[in-house]
């Protein structure tokens, strides 16, 4: 049913930006009022993996059956969804080495261009083109967004800024754009139920991202898990591995643009929920900023549901427009 469906489309939207949202204020909880987290950052991004491999399971079990869940173990199944986890997991790598050269407002700036470059992609490889309006708004938004990240770090605090930080930020970038595009053609394509192609995404993306684990803080580091306390529990399960249901459940029955449209929101409700249950001081500069940004990623939702509209008099000549009269 078409209203059963926009009903599930908008749950999975709002899902995905209030999660968004509460991510960084998970990240900052779990870390106790240290300045750097006493657990390593690979331990929680394989766990979640983990855990997500087993969700998915356990999904396709208690939907499918034992039939589902022999699915998420075929190899055919397995070696679809393996080149895809494994982008998503060098996306997590970068990601995460790049905020050791940045600040996070430089790397907000610098993410903002997934909106444009996942409308490029999707342009070349769905051939979902967009129309010279769509372009330019959203060139305003992440004009908007560039707006709102430089006038509120301009308020207090210094800019941490590297060129080789900068160069892996935009890899990731890239990265994160070409898997999104590209998962969700794989999951739209694919015929089998979303716990299957679930689990099975995440399979190769937690064997990835427990070799980098077991490289980086094992082998190279001092300790492979670091400290973890029960605000890391909290943090993996509130927060990663929530993001990730959400986001890949969006990409399925939506596309990237809206996933990245939602990731931009959330950057906005995370300075609306500093401010009103934080302690925040409001900046109406910022607050301007941030309704520009909303403004324009709504415009450019409405731009994608509009259809081109004949011209009245080509419509009043085309007999389909007048089904009654037919016999």
């Amino acid at each position: 049913m078409p209203v059963l469906r926009h009903v599930r489309q908008a749950a999975a939207f709002i899902a995905v930006t209030v999660q968004r949202a509460c991510h960084n204020s998970f990240i900052e909880w779990a870390k106790g009022g240290e300045a750097h987290a006493k657990y390593t950052v690979s331990s929680v991004i394989f766990v979640a993996q983990i855990v997500c491999v087993a969700i998915g399971w356990m999904l396709a079990h208690s939907t499918g059956g034992q039939a589902d869940l022999k699915k998420c173990f075929d190899k055919g199944n397995l070696s679809k969804f393996a080149h895809i986890g494994l982008i998503y997991a060098l996306g997590d790598i970068f990601e995460m080495e790049s905020v050791n050269y940045i600040d996070s407002s430089t790397y907000t700036v610098l993410s903002q261009s997934k909106l444009i470059i996942t409308a490029t992609l999707m342009w070349i490889l769905d051939g979902s083109a967009q129309s010279m309006m769509q372009w330019f708004i959203l060139f305003t938004t992440s004009s908007g967004m560039l707006e709102y990240v430089l006038v509120g770090k301009a308020k207090g605090g210094a800019m941490v800024f590297s060129v080789f930080g900068v160069c892996l930020a935009i890899v990731k970038v890239c990265i994160s754009c070409y898997v999104a595009v590209l998962n969700t053609k794989a999951l739209k394509r694919d015929s089998n139920p979303f716990p299957v192609q679930f689990s099975c995404l995440k399979v190769s993306w937690a064997f990835a991202s427990l070799v980098y684990m077991v490289v980086k803080d094992g082998i190279l580091g001092d300790g492979m898990w670091g400290e973890w306390t029960h605000r890391t529990v909290v943090l993996v399960f509130c927060g990663f591995i929530l993001k990730t249901l959400f986001n890949q459940y969006l990409l399925k029955v939506l596309d990237a643009i809206w996933k990245n449209i939602s990731e931009a929101i959330g950057v906005i409700l995370v300075y609306f929920g500093r401010v009103i249950f934080l302690g925040g001081k409001y900046d109406p500069t910022v607050f301007n900023a941030g309704v520009t940004v909303v403004l324009a990623c709504i415009a450019y939702v409405l731009s994608k549901e509009s259809k081109a509209k004949k011209s009245d008099v080509g419509d009043e000549l085309n007999p389909e427009m007048y089904p009654d009269l037919t016999t």
